[in-house]
């Protein structure tokens, strides 16, 4: 008998699992942007996060001015580029971000690159909402 309830019980799962799937909504994709490599950015690397004013925030690896961009797109796809990496002699901003930005409660982004700042070992950067870098970090190569 024991048998028996355990296929009765397996099989009502079963139904079950079958059921959801058929009554599930299908899933649909839409693509918002898509990169063109130049100055809007190439490579977006990491996650997007949704900042306080609604809109969306990421990075691209490569692009804007050949070294990674900061930008905003907007649920509607509409992409504006907040800051495009090494428009500084020697690349003193930094270059290639390699992660996500954070927006912080003081409403700045946050974010690392993984190169260039004063020793060439990278920076954590601090860019305004409106794209200005407001500071930046460099990291210190070690002995």
């Amino acid at each position: 008998m024991g048998k028996l309830n355990w296929w009765r019980t397996a099989f009502a799962f079963f139904l079950l699992c079958l059921a959801t799937v058929i009554t599930s909504s299908a899933q649909t994709f839409s693509t918002l942007y898509n990169f063109g490599g130049s100055g809007d950015g190439a490579g977006p690397d990491g996650t997007l996060i949704q900042a306080t004013d609604g809109n969306l925030y990421g990075t691209t690896y490569q692009g804007g001015n050949g070294f990674g961009t900061i930008f905003k797109i907007t649920p509607d796809g509409e992409l504006t580029t907040i800051y495009r990496f090494c428009p500084q002699s020697g690349c003193r901003d930094g270059e290639y971000p390699d992660a996500p930005v954070v927006q912080a409660t003081d409403g700045n982004f946050y974010g690392t690159k993984a190169i260039g700042g004063s020793s060439t070992a990278g920076t954590v950067q601090v860019i305004t909402p409106s794209g200005t870098l407001s500071s930046n970090v460099p990291f210190q190569a070690a002995p």
